[in-house]
């Protein structure tokens, strides 16, 4: 599972986005390898997830705070290489997958520490690392945001992509009725073997009026939904009494004339949430959460990884371009390593 952990050299491969645009401004580079700061480790990077938010940030439409690395990459697996003043000697050779603060698009990265967590026991690197920013975004929402419990329906949007795929899994795991959107019936095929118990084609169906016929017109508790738009008046129209809609993304749009009626008729909660911003403390506690759910998950069965490709870091425009395509199924994946 774990690689010898080398001296880290000067300069190291990452990819830099020259200006905001197309796959075009995706370029491979030369840079300094970082140094881990007090409460970082230093992890030579073997893969690194590619997400959604990473092609919004190459467009220009999500900028990282102000503190965070302004390069690309989310989410890696590797092996920790150095430590920051504050971290435990302890982590060095550890094999590890962790949310970055940026940066993960580079042979090397450094990340707070207490954003790794363990790896599975029987997977490995490229699986790893396309857990820790899709687990960590659907278990904040649906799980400690949502209080998502056994028995309770969910709707979540795009089912098929990576965010779908780990919420179709946590749901199943902790017993909740699952009912998603795709975009083609091969997606739906590939949702309901994964343990979806609806799939509706948003393309062709009115999954509006066939959510509500699937719960005898009782409406789901807790949608996510990562298109908002014009999706969420019928949001509003498919959740319960007293349910909530989650929006982690606006595929659809940022702006919506939303009917406020069926807000104040209902006592819907209408939230939202993003990752990125939330405070170290946060994310700390969160991946600690998630940790224990991906360990019980991988060693039971009921968890897995789903990666569709991977590409070489110097392939980065190709991953990109299969994401923005809307054909990929899962996870994407870049292999650092040559």
């Amino acid at each position: 599972m774990s690689k010898p952990a080398a001296q880290p050299p000067v300069s190291m491969k990452a990819v830099r986005v020259k200006a905001p645009g197309g796959v075009d401004q995706l370029e491979l580079t030369e840079l300094p390898v970082p140094s881990p700061k007090p409460g970082e480790v230093l992890v030579q990077v073997v893969a690194a997830g590619v997400n959604r938010p990473d092609v919004l940030q190459r467009l220009g439409l999500y900028p990282p705070p102000p503190d965070a690395n302004p390069n690309l990459g989310l989410e890696v697996s590797g092996v920790v290489v150095a430590v920051g003043q504050g971290v435990s000697e302890s982590m060095l050779n550890k094999p590890v997958m962790a949310l970055c603060n940026g940066g993960g698009y580079a042979e090397y990265v450094c990340t707070p520490a207490r954003q790794c967590m363990q790896i599975p026991e029987g997977i490995g690197f490229t699986e790893a690392a396309s857990l820790p920013e899709v687990y960590m975004t659907v278990w904040q929402n649906l799980f400690m945001k949502g209080g998502a419990k056994a028995g309770q329906t969910v709707l979540i949007h795009g089912g098929s992509s990576g965010i779908g795929t780990a919420a179709i899994q946590l749901c199943k795991k902790h017993g909740l009725r699952t009912l998603v959107t795709v975009g083609s019936q091969d997606k739906a095929d590939f949702c309901t073997q994964l343990g979806a118990d609806k799939a509706y084609l948003y393309k062709s169906q009115d999954w509006e009026q066939l959510v509500l016929q699937d719960t005898a017109h009782q409406g789901v508790d807790l949608i996510l939904d990562m298109v908002a738009g014009e999706y969420l008046n019928k949001d509003l129209n498919c959740v319960k009494p007293q349910g909530m809609v989650i929006v982690i993304a606006l595929l659809g749009g940022r702006f919506a004339n939303i009917d406020a009626a069926k807000l104040l008729t209902k006592q819907v909660v209408l939230t939202g949430t993003t990752l990125r911003p939330r405070s170290p403390e946060f994310k700390a506690e969160l991946a600690r959460q998630v940790e224990r759910q991906l360990q019980e998950g991988f060693a039971s069965g009921a968890l897995r990884s789903l990666v569709q490709a991977t590409f070489g870091l110097d392939e980065v425009a190709s991953a990109h371009d299969l994401m923005e395509s809307g054909d990929s199924f899962g996870k994407i994946v870049l292999s650092i390593e040559d």
